[in-house]
């Protein structure tokens, strides 16, 4: 009993210390005032505040397109590496394995940011500042994830099998991986999709060293409000945490629908 009680308490505990956080700003957004304990009065003024201001539309849209670029990119990119990463044997296999899924998170995103400023300043890739430069950089900070969920669900199924059955039939190599390949690691794709997306919409360190005046990304714009107006700020927070629940509601409800399809 005392084992089961105290186990029920530190799952207790890990679970507030992961929501407390996010939920925070989510409180203060609605709050009149708060400066002791507990907030003071609700409204929806800072919300109102914070969709009026001509620079949130433009804000919102490219952290949107952004989002969506660096997940199609590495959608692009991820599907045929893993495919030719699985293929691979012996210790290649391994080293690319493991450079792929843990050597980019060893270094701090302020390096990739100074490399990337390095790389594409000077003609004929003189691409800094723009929303090129951008989408570039939140598509290499996405692609580990995406790579170990897709490699993960690739695992999974027997994919040499189901590709000499396909070539057996005269499938070419993009048939098998369109139509053979993809439908079977659909939920890696799907997951690392979401967390390429969910880090490229909330991403401010790379962001704020390769982008320009002209392209404020949504989080940009809240660090900016952090030093005008904290409930405002709070209220653009919420905001991407309404967005980045959504989006994994959304996924989720498409994975198990997917789910439920394989089984029938």
């Amino acid at each position: 009993m005392k084992k089961s009680i105290w186990t029920d308490l530190i799952v207790i505990v890990c679970i507030l210390y992961v929501i407390v956080p996010i939920l925070m700003p989510v409180i203060y957004s609605f709050s009149i005032f708060w400066q002791g304990l507990l907030p003071k009065g609700f409204t929806q003024e800072w919300y109102r505040t914070f969709l009026r201001d001509p620079n949130m539309g433009p804000a919102l849209t490219l952290s949107f397109m952004v989002a969506l670029s660096a997940m199609l990119i590495n959608i692009g990119i991820v599907i045929p590496a893993t495919y030719g990463v699985n293929r691979m044997k012996g210790g290649i296999a391994s080293f690319l394995e493991n450079t792929f899924m843990i050597i980019p998170l060893l270094f701090p995103p302020v390096v990739l940011g100074l490399g990337l400023v390095q790389t594409f300043n000077k003609p004929p890739l003189n691409i800094s500042g723009t929303i090129y430069m951008v989408i570039i950089a939140h598509s290499i900070l996405g692609f580990p994830f995406m790579f170990r969920n897709v490699y993960a669900s690739l695992k999974t199924v027997d994919e040499k099998t189901l590709s000499e059955a396909g070539e057996s039939l005269g499938a070419n190599l993009f048939q098998r991986i369109f139509y053979i390949i993809i439908p079977n690691i659909m939920p890696g794709i799907l997951s690392g999709s979401l967390i390429v997306f969910a880090i490229s919409f909330g991403e401010f360190e790379v962001t704020s060293m390769v982008s320009g005046f002209m392209t404020q990304t949504l989080p940009l714009v809240l660090f900016q409000q952090m030093r005008n107006d904290f409930r405002i700020a709070s209220a653009i927070a919420s905001f991407l945490i309404y967005i980045s629940l959504s989006s994994f509601l959304i996924i989720t409800y498409i994975g198990r629908k997917y789910q439920k399809g394989k089984k029938v």
